[in-house]
């Protein structure tokens, strides 16, 4: 007989890390994508890359060396490691209720091929550069690789940021040498010229092609990272902080050299502090080492959200209803609602920034356009944070659900055709297989 999975009484609080995580990706991925592609600037600016500078005052300078430090090639990463982890959650709670493994993997693929499709919508109606039909696609082929032992994965993630490597700084390389080629990253006449929403829809259309044909670059580019993220949920990482503090600090220190000896250089050479002759290269070196800061950064916030947790799990344990400080609270419901988040985002800078919407931020550099940015960011922090306190779930994180796992959702213990897998069976292969208690600290992922 199956039933419906029903709440969990001996679940404790839920892990703050991976929701503090995504609500920061989207701040970073609405700073990266305002710059890039929602406000591109004029390609004669200084800096352009970045979202140029229009006066060159300090505060512009200040503004494009902290971007190329913390927000180009961070947030994506983030978000990315963080989809990795997702996937390697989902297939415990699959384990957990003794899903076979074909039944396991097509939960998967309904979950991800959905996603694919919402960001096929998104990436037509609403933003052409959207990731979430990637991600589905990526999602997808997780699911295919989910019994690989550690080992073969890590060897996968390898190769792929190797093939990347060199593929990303080939291209640099030859775009440093071609000296009359335009920034990689000037998309103004793609993006910011468009003077009526057919029009948008219509390029959004023919950047559907472009997406497709993207997808086995952006696999190599960020494939590696997903995979550390499924890695890292197999042995429950986010939810066992102090026993992986070694690791979580080895991930940091890698994302602190990044930073410091690739973002910092860029950053002066777009200013003119070094040589402005190195910024191309260092654009492609940060493009191909940049995807590094993504685990290093999600480490961080564990380590630093760690002693609050505590106080949660304590609360909790002891009847007290478990609360949170106003910003963490904020952040943690947008990311819990990373979908919606991210959908909403697309929405609000589609209407203030266009040409033929409000135009916010058009021709004023670096400054207003991340202005905007985080206006907007804000705004859905407010909308998650509403929908928090209301105890509901993000609308398309609520849809998704309810097409991936059906009306009655998931089955608490899976008895449908097929052979169940036996006790102390896991598709963990190389993950230890720990009884189901060990599990409390995690959300359901019926629950999500």
């Amino acid at each position: 007989m199956t039933t419906q999975s029903p709440e969990c009484s001996a679940q404790r609080s839920r892990i703050l890390s991976p929701d503090i995580a995504r609500g920061i990706a989207l701040l970073g991925i609405a700073l990266a994508n305002v710059a890039t592609a929602w406000i591109p600037a004029d390609s004669s600016l200084e800096a352009n890359r970045l979202g140029g500078m229009v006066t060159g005052s300090v505060w512009e300078q200040i503004a494009v060396v902290l971007s190329a430090m913390f927000i180009h090639v961070r947030g994506l990463p983030m978000f990315s490691t963080m989809l990795g982890y997702g996937v390697g959650m989902i297939v415990g709670s699959l384990w957990r209720r003794k899903y076979p493994e074909s039944q396991a993997r097509r939960v998967l693929v309904r979950r991800y091929g959905f996603l694919a499709l919402f960001g096929l919508v998104h990436m037509v109606f609403l933003f052409w550069g959207d990731i979430m039909f990637f991600y589905g696609v990526a999602g997808m082929l997780l699911a295919v690789m989910m019994t690989f032992r550690d080992k073969t994965l890590w060897w996968f993630a390898g190769v792929f940021f190797v093939l990347n490597l060199i593929s990303t700084l080939g291209v640099s390389v030859l775009t440093s040498m071609a000296t009359d080629a335009a920034p990689p990253a000037d998309m103004g006449f793609l993006s910011g010229s468009h003077d009526s929403y057919g029009e948008y829809l219509l390029f959004a259309l023919i950047m559907v092609v472009g997406q497709v044909a993207a997808i086995p670059m952006e696999i190599l580019m960020l494939f590696p990272v997903m995979i550390v993220g499924y890695i890292a949920a197999r042995h429950r990482v986010l939810s066992r902080v102090d026993e992986f503090r070694r690791q979580l600090w080895t991930a940091v220190w890698i994302a602190v050299a990044v930073v410091i000896l690739i973002g910092l250089p860029w950053g002066l050479s777009e200013i003119g502090v070094l040589p402005s002759s190195w910024a191309q290269p260092l654009y492609g070196v940060n493009q191909a080492f940049g995807v590094l800061t993504g685990p290093g950064i999600i480490a961080a916030i564990a380590l630093l959200v760690q002693p609050l947790q505590r106080k949660l799990d304590a609360r909790d344990t002891g009847g007290e209803a478990a609360d949170l400080p106003l910003i963490p609270r904020m952040i943690a419901a947008l990311g819990a609602r990373s979908m919606s988040g991210y959908i909403l985002q697309s929405l609000l800078l589609l209407i203030a920034t266009q040409p033929f919407t409000l135009g916010l931020g058009i021709g004023g550099g670096i400054l207003e356009a991340s202005a905007v940015a985080l206006a907007v960011w804000v705004l859905t922090a407010l909308f998650a944070y509403a929908l928090d306190l209301a105890g509901r779930k993000g609308p398309f994180e609520a849809v998704h659900r309810r097409l991936s796992y059906g009306k009655t959702g998931l089955y608490q213990a899976y008895s449908g055709q097929g052979h169940a897998l036996p006790p102390g069976a896991s598709p963990l292969p190389s993950a230890q297989t720990p009884p189901s208690s060990l599990y409390d600290n995690e959300v359901d992922v019926d629950k999500r």
